[in-house]
């Protein structure tokens, strides 16, 4: 069941969205960086950054960092940002391109090409994955992003280490906006709330495709969360950037495996 909600509500809980989120240091060095392509070598995965959501929110960087033509031939390729003047949301999974845009008429369209660009993105190319059971009691956004750490400390990957992870299930909630900016206005954080289109998906079987690192706050995480998390649906129908989540039973998590 899919609803468009034109007010998100303060009580629904954490939100990927950095500009509901509590106040945080950014890493300012990281986010001077993030103007070229950073890679960043983990075990069992490459992971590489453009851009950064600090500076395309804040700061009107809206116009294209990276063409996604130039990766539509990489192999176990999985990432996450908005379209070019932020038209759209990305999500990347086992090379599966959704490009997500708000239609006029109010609903969603999603195109499985890498014909955009994007002000900032996050990516890994991770060959194996090594999947964990998800404990019932790990259900929200907030008990993922503490979860997620932990686990990886488990199976020996460093927690500290920006890392790409996935989440399969059949998800009770998702709920999620697709950025659908009009026109030319000058952008800022104020007009970026403005601009989210909300919307709810109820039992629906996907894919969620995440990064952590609570050392990137303000460049591929938003600040006040260490994660930063969008889903593809199963038929790649639906996908955008979650903001409120509610995991079904029997969720896996899915590790870069060594």
């Amino acid at each position: 069941m899919l609803s468009r909600r034109s007010v998100l509500k303060a009580a629904l809980g954490p939100c990927s969205c950095w500009v509901c989120g509590s106040p945080a240091i950014v890493n300012t060095s990281l986010a001077a960086q993030a103007d070229q392509p950073i890679h960043i070598q983990g075990s069992g995965y490459d992971l590489r950054f453009v851009g950064a959501q600090r500076e395309t929110i804040m700061n009107g960087k809206l116009a294209a960092a990276l063409d996604l033509r130039t990766l539509e031939r990489t192999p176990h390729l999985y990432g996450i940002g908005p379209i070019e003047q932020l038209r759209g949301e990305v999500t990347i999974a086992a090379s599966r391109p959704s490009l997500a845009r708000v239609r006029p008429d109010g609903s969603i369209g999603v195109t499985e090409s890498f014909e955009a660009g994007v002000p900032f993105l996050v990516w890994a190319q991770v060959p194996v994955w090594r999947a964990l059971p998800i404990p019932p009691e790990v259900r929200s956004f907030g008990d993922l992003e503490a979860f997620v750490p932990r686990s990886a400390a488990s199976v020996g990957l460093d927690p500290h280490k920006p890392l790409p992870f996935l989440i399969r299930s059949r998800m009770d909630l998702i709920e999620f906006h697709i950025l659908n900016r009009i026109g030319d206005e000058a952008h800022n954080a104020e007009r970026h709330k403005k601009i989210q289109a909300v919307f709810e998906l109820e039992q629906a079987e996907a894919i969620i495709v995440g990064f952590h690192s609570a050392a990137h706050q303000g460049v591929f995480t938003p600040i006040g969360s260490a994660i930063h998390i969008h889903f593809q649906t199963a038929d790649n129908s639906k996908s955008g950037h979650i903001q409120k989540l509610e995991l079904g039973k029997n969720a896996v998590l899915e590790l870069p495996h060594a």
